[in-house]
């Protein structure tokens, strides 16, 4: 264990404090910023409901369901069981380049990178033509965290396998649940 926090600490410090650029110290804390995805977000969330079919309907609820419970994972359960420091709080201020502000939650895993990829796991369930996007996005959006100072590369990780986790799982119950539901229409037109 003591080997991989080595190398996720010479990664943090290759990330966050050598392969920098000053239009990436103005872009990153932008991408990392919640709030800023929010109207892209709402913007999905509707063009499911509307205009997505009964598929895009499920999906949209899924994706309720998916930030619920990759929050709670992350939020409630995970981190205060590894009470990880975030680099920003654990590392000497000149070790951290810190562009957003400072919080003292817990780091592993990263909200933000199981958010992100649980989201990204349904749109591309939905919209496998989107897949490319919504990864690339889910991505960007943990790179972001390592960047702006706020997360070692592990909690990133890990962060996204948990949120790959609770998509694929979320698409899997929809899928079977609407192979049921097929099964019983099929029965009952017999």
């Amino acid at each position: 264990m003591t080997h991989i926090l080595g190398v996720d600490r010479m990664l943090f410090d290759l990330l966050n404090g050598e392969l920098t650029h000053p239009f990436l110290d103005v872009a990153m804390p932008a991408v990392t910023t919640q709030e800023n995805w929010y109207p892209v977000l709402i913007g999905l969330w509707i063009a499911l409901i509307i205009w997505g079919g009964r598929r895009g309907r499920i999906a949209a609820l899924l994706l309720v369901i998916a930030i619920a419970l990759t929050d709670q994972i992350t939020c409630s359960v995970l981190k205060p069981a590894f009470a990880r420091m975030r680099p920003c709080n654990a590392l000497p201020a000149n070790e951290v380049r810190l562009l957003v502000g400072r919080s003292a939650a817990y780091s592993f895993p990263s909200a933000h990178a199981s958010n992100s990829f649980a989201m990204a796991t349904i749109v591309a369930w939905r919209l496998p033509r989107l897949a490319p996007i919504a990864f690339a996005v889910a991505a960007l959006v943990a790179y972001s965290r390592v960047y702006v100072g706020v997360h070692y590369p592990l909690d990133v990780v890990a962060g996204g396998v948990l949120g790959l986790a609770v998509g694929k799982l979320l698409t899997w119950l929809a899928e079977l649940v609407e192979r049921r539901r097929r099964r019983r229409l099929l029965a009952s037109s017999a």
